[in-house]
């Protein structure tokens, strides 16, 4: 087959087959995170769900969250009240990636022994070609004893304040 030459595939099959770059004729970007707690088996999971449904690949570099009213007893460190989680994952379209918050929120909180409660404000950082974004989640109050999640409450009036944005940094 005379079509299948070498500079087909490096040209125009591999360039259509792995879209990282965004197309220059107006694109939508559609992703969204959110923060869940599930249970399974007797366990509590506090994740942060990342659904990519945009048509390019987006590449999320890190999640900061930061902690406020934080209610604590029998700290074995000092509290920060901020936890970066570096993700470094490219999420293909049309693909889900879920990280574990619980370890980050337990360091920032100072490692509290007992059982705490703080507001939860997350802000996660992705990458869309050369341009950079922020997504920012609603504020949700947390209730934990060391690693193990109680409760998770969305915010009702102190979050609709803070409208998310989706603007280029």
């Amino acid at each position: 087959m005379r079509i299948m030459r070498s500079g087909f595939w490096t040209s125009g099959l591999f360039r259509r087959w792995r879209k990282t770059k965004p197309e220059p004729g107006g694109f939508q970007i559609d992703f969204s995170a959110q923060v869940r707690l599930f249970r399974q088996d007797d366990w509590a999971y506090l994740d942060l769900f990342l659904v990519n449904r945009s048509h390019v690949t987006v590449s999320v570099e890190e999640a900061v969250v930061v902690l406020s009213n934080l209610e604590a007893n029998w700290q074995t460190s000092i509290s920060t009240g901020q936890a970066r989680l570096k993700i470094l994952q490219n999420i293909w379209p049309n693909e889900t990636l879920g990280v574990s918050l619980v370890g980050s929120i337990y360091e920032a909180a100072g490692r509290p022994q007992g059982r705490y409660s703080c507001m939860a404000f997350t802000d996660v950082h992705f990458r869309v070609g050369d341009q950079l974004f922020n997504k920012t989640l609603d504020a949700c109050r947390l209730e934990m004893a060391a690693l193990t999640v109680f409760r998770l409450r969305r915010s009702r009036w102190f979050g609709k304040h803070a409208r998310p944005n989706d603007h280029p940094v």
